[in-house]
């Protein structure tokens, strides 16, 4: 893979995982108000397939940097996080009674992101005396 294409991914895939965020209830009138005022407001019936697709791509950008990285937990806590989440919200159908579930997996996908992307830090060369 050409190195580049891999430093857009490797840029990106946090951005992709945290996008999975956009299914929290807690966002849902953020998220309909900013449609709305830009005029996309009638994508707010499909949100649910959008999250659904930010959950995927999240997914696929973990994996891409799982071959990078091999260390699984950050992808692993992406896709807990997302089925808590998915679930809390959408299979509960609940924006505030089911926050134990969808909270749990947002703090989750929130902690992938962060470990998956203090794993690309470089370690400080320490000059010789």
């Amino acid at each position: 893979m050409n190195a580049t294409l891999k430093k857009v991914l490797t840029f990106l895939t946090p951005v992709l995982g945290a996008g999975a965020i956009g299914v929290c209830p807690l966002c849902w009138i953020g998220s309909a108000s900013l449609l709305t005022y830009l005029g996309l407001g009638a994508l707010i019936p499909y949100w649910r397939w959008i999250g659904f697709g930010f959950i995927i791509l999240g997914g696929i950008g973990f994996g891409l940097d799982y071959r990078a990285h091999k260390n699984p937990k950050p992808l692993v806590l992406l896709l807990i996080g997302a089925i808590l989440l998915y679930a809390g919200r959408y299979v509960f159908l609940s924006t505030w009674g089911a926050w134990w579930i969808w909270g749990i997996g947002a703090i989750l996908i929130i902690a992938a992101v962060v470990y998956n992307k203090s794993l690309f830090k470089k370690p400080k060369v320490q000059p010789q005396i």
